[in-house]
């Protein structure tokens, strides 16, 4: 009797275990599945929202931008080489500086991206923006004489280092001058904005002597080898003084660089 009670007493604690044990996972499984349900649910609620803006946004630009096709996107990179002409005029100041004259176009360098396109199926068009660090030569057109003390010198110090965004907008212009299937020259041309992202020093900053935005205009060449790469030589000429009134400072720059597809790279 004590036997037979001790065998069904562990037949039915084997039993109960075992339910016990399949009954658990399936519960774990049901609200797993539900769980992964709730994410497919919001994973689809979401691609469906960022499908519907896509096609908004697109639906806009195209009918904003109806008449800009075949753009490419274009990353630049080049070397830029300055000089400032300065007239320091009637300007006065508490401070003395000796001229050291730097007739020349020194080196700086530029990066960014263009986008380059045709407007209306058949007039070619560039966008360019880029960041410029210039170091540009400061030419002084006068200078004045401080005794006894010899050599010329001038109230206002120029600053020969700046960084700044330029924003260029270009219309090309097709020479026909080579295989244009493999090989194309364009003559460009455009204005530029220049917009000062540097200080202008301590004593500059006393009168606010430097402009923040300044305008030039932009002329170049460029060779395009179709299947690789663009080069570039272009000049900007300022159109007005980057110094306020009495200071008049021309600046002018040439850019020397290179276009390459940004889907070649990416």
């Amino acid at each position: 009797m004590n036997c037979r009670f001790l065998v069904l007493s562990i037949f039915f604690i084997c039993l109960s275990t075992g339910l016990n044990a399949q009954t658990i996972p399936v519960v774990k499984d049901t609200v797993l599945s539900q769980r992964q349900k709730d994410r497919l649910f919001l994973k689809q609620a979401g691609q469906d929202r960022i499908v519907k803006f896509k096609k908004d946004f697109t639906k806009i630009w195209n009918k904003v931008f109806v008449d800009f096709t075949d753009n490419n996107v274009m990353l630049m990179a080049g070397m830029n080489f300055a000089k400032q002409n300065i007239r320091a005029n009637d300007y006065t100041s508490p401070f003395i500086y000796a001229v050291e004259q730097k007739n020349v176009f020194k080196p700086g360098f530029f990066g960014g991206f263009r986008v380059d396109g045709k407007y209306k199926e058949k007039h070619p068009y560039a966008v360019a923006f880029t960041l410029n660090k210039y170091v540009a030569g400061a030419n002084y057109k006068e200078s004045k004489p401080v005794e006894p003390f010899i050599g010329g010198f001038s109230n206002f110090k120029a600053t020969e280092q700046s960084l700044s965004l330029n924003i260029t907008a270009l219309y090309k212009k097709l020479i026909p001058i080579s295989d244009t299937a493999k090989y194309q020259f364009y003559v460009v041309a455009g204005p530029s904005l220049d917009i000062r992202l540097s200080g202008q020093g301590i004593d500059n900053k006393v009168n606010n002597n430097y402009r923040k935005i300044f305008l030039r205009a932009q002329l170049g060449v460029e060779f395009e080898n179709k299947n690789f790469y663009t080069l570039f030589f272009h000049y900007k000429q300022g159109l007005h003084s980057i110094t306020k009134s009495p200071i008049q400072t021309g600046f002018n720059n040439f850019d020397l660089g290179m276009l390459i597809k940004a889907s070649d790279l990416f």
